[in-house]
Formats: structure tokens, C-alpha cells, sequence
């Protein structure tokens, strides 16, 4: 189940990501611009680092149940 909220919360940075990169498009205030290139970028870090998260959790030996 954790894996499994690891890339749902990496596919909506994601998400966000191209919603704020669409919007970038349309302004031509280059300093808004940047700022909201910047917080795609972050989001992507964030989407990757779930990812990360996500592999280490399915490379970890299961734990055998207690007898």
C-alpha cells in the first residue's frame, strides 16, 4: 500500500509540475516566469525522490511474520 501512495504522490507532482509549466506559457513577465519554472522543477525533484522512496521499499526483504 505504500508503495502504491509513493507513485500516486510522484504522478501528482507531476501533475502539477506540467499544470504550472502550461501556465508559464501563456505569461510573458519573465520573473514570474522563472519563479514558476523553478517550482515545476522542485515538484519534479519531489516526484523523483517518491520514486526513490517507492524502489526502496519493494528492494527491502519482507519481514517474515512472527511466530
Amino acid at each position: 500500500m505504500q508503495q502504491h501512495s509513493h507513485h500516486d504522490q510522484a504522478a501528482e507532482y507531476r501533475r502539477q509540475a506540467q499544470e504550472i509549466r502550461t501556465m508559464v506559457q501563456k505569461l510573458s513577465i519573465d520573473e514570474a516566469r522563472g519563479q514558476l519554472l523553478e517550482t515545476a522543477e522542485r515538484l519534479e525533484r519531489l516526484a523523483e525522490e517518491e520514486e526513490r522512496k517507492a524502489q526502496a521499499n519493494n528492494s527491502r526483504p519482507k519481514r517474515q511474520p512472527e511466530a
